[in-house]
């Protein structure tokens, strides 16, 4: 999980290195899109792969990957190897973000899992703090293709623990049956819908107006390619990547459905708070992501906490809806950021929202996996991730768009009325620290502090709106505690057995 968190975070301080070496600034963002897209789309695949091959099989299947797109990545060329090895890496990567919760979730028992589901958050919670400092230390100090490089003596360290340490079943039959039942054609469809809806939320306003024939295309065509992964699971799979019966059930429908709107809500403090103190308080990036402990270190120690409490009392509602209501509150508080808020209020808000995130995320999952059938656990969890790290993705990017689109009639106002400082005015867009050059005046420095303040506000007041659905979906699950099926009390005991 170390490994996955780090590489959603490490090349964010990395890419402007990067982008000067190969002379090639207009292909960067890919560096992070690649990895992001690929991880997202090939979530649900896996857990239906590791019920066919085997968990032990799948997992390291997706490690060998992951190493391999380290290895292109850190010793590329060219960025077009660059990008393609972060692809690779994502592909990877999905199957170790998903098999870490698969298999944590078949070893124990209920009552145990709260308790290391909330260490597994905490590792990513680590992760995102440690990214972006070692990115930008090996970018500075070494070189950045070390912020790949580092993941091949890990990568290969884990491998061979995995091989020696982990015993769990394998599936009966033959390498042709197995094959049989993979669902290549759902998993082939599910990857370009997803794919083109998100290229065209990363290039929509940005690289290409939303009203251009390639946008427009590519939302069109990634909607009625989700539609025909439907038609697919339902009348063509032998065993469905994603059961779309699964959302016939209460829970994890509401489960799943609630996780693409917090995904979007609770990275929007991780992607955009460093940007307000770079803008506002003339953070470097090493500085704006030190800023964000105290969202990310109470995310942690929460869902730590939690977990540890579930696991004696055996109750989740006060946790989640409490986790997910702070979480709407948090982001509200947020809107008030502005020149002269203080620092206590700065961390009181992110306090709030971290822990509000750290004591729900993981209980969401386990009451999702609880209201599912035992043979489908697999397929449950890579979906609740999935719909995490697709509403994150699309989040992200929406959110962005409301900021661009509120900053940038402020800059070319500016711009226009200066024309002397126009150049750095307009390059404050994508580097704050322009922002603070000597050669500004006060004056002009205050009115741009004040356009990003008021461009990171919409942010914010759009972001509670997903916030709230995650709410009102928390509310709506129903949290009795049934007589567990006679299958699910039998796997528990398997699990404890291995």
């Amino acid at each position: 999980m170390l490994l996955v968190g780090l590489d959603l975070s490490i090349v964010s301080t990395a890419i402007p290195k990067i982008a000067h070496e190969f002379n090639a600034l207009p292909s960067a963002a890919w560096i992070a899109t690649a990895y992001m897209v690929t991880i997202t789309a090939l979530q649900p695949m896996y857990g239906r792969l590791s019920d066919i091959f085997g968990r032990v099989a799948s997992l390291i299947g997706a490690i060998i990957l992951f190493i391999a797109g380290s290895a292109a990545s850190g010793w590329a060329s060219s960025m077009g190897l660059l990008i393609f090895g972060r692809a690779l890496q994502g592909v990877g990567g999905a199957g170790i973000e998903a098999l870490v919760f698969i298999i944590v979730s078949d070893i124990t028992t209920e009552k145990e899992r709260p308790a290391y589901l909330g260490v597994i958050g905490a590792v990513w919670s680590i992760s995102s703090i440690v990214g972006p400092i070692l990115g930008g230390v090996f970018s500075d100090h070494v070189s950045w293709r070390w912020a790949f490089l580092i993941n091949l003596p890990i990568g290969g360290v884990l491998l061979i623990g995995i091989v020696l340490l982990l015993r769990m079943p394998r599936p009966a039959g033959t390498l042709v049956e197995k094959l049989k039942k993979v669902d290549f054609l759902g998993s082939l469809v599910l990857v370009s819908g997803v794919t083109m809806i998100l290229l065209a939320l990363n290039w929509g306003g940005k690289s290409y107006a939303w009203s251009s024939a390639r946008i427009i295309c590519l939302l069109v065509f990634g909607v009625v390619l989700l539609g025909l992964f439907v038609v697919v699971e339902l009348k063509v799979a032998v065993l469905p990547s994603v059961p779309i019966k699964l959302f016939r059930i209460r829970n994890v429908g509401l489960v799943v459905a609630g996780q693409l709107f917090m995904g979007a809500a609770m990275y929007t403090p991780i992607y955009f708070v460093p940007i307000w103190y770079a803008a506002v308080k003339n953070a470097s990036n090493t500085a704006g992501g030190l800023h964000l402990l105290p969202f990310l270190l109470s995310c942690s120690l929460s869902a730590v906490t939690a977990g540890i409490v579930t696991a004696r009392l055996g109750r989740y509602r006060e946790f989640i809806v409490t986790g997910t209501a702070m979480l709407v509150v948090g982001l509200g508080l947020m809107i008030l950021l502005d020149e002269q808020t203080k620092s206590a209020a700065q961390i009181g808000f992110m306090l709030l929202t971290g822990v509000g995130v750290g004591i729900s995320i993981q209980l969401l999952l386990i009451l999702a996996q609880k209201a599912s059938p035992a043979e489908e656990m697999a397929s449950t969890t890579t979906l609740y991730l999935f719909m995490r790290v697709l509403g994150y993705s699309m989040g992200v990017s929406i959110l962005e768009c409301v900021m661009l689109n509120s900053l940038s009639p402020k800059l070319d106002y500016l711009a226009a009325r200066n024309p002397d400082y126009s150049r750095q005015i307009l390059d404050a867009m994508d580097d704050q620290t322009k922002i603070y050059s000597q050669a500004f005046p006060d004056a002009l420095r205050a009115e741009l502090v004040h356009a990003f303040v008021l461009a990171l506000r919409n942010v914010f007041i759009a972001a509670v709106p997903f916030a709230a659905v995650a709410f009102m979906s928390a509310l709506a699950l129903d949290y009795t505690r049934s007589k567990k099926p006679a299958a699910v009390a039998s796997k528990e005991l398997e699990a404890q057995s291995v």
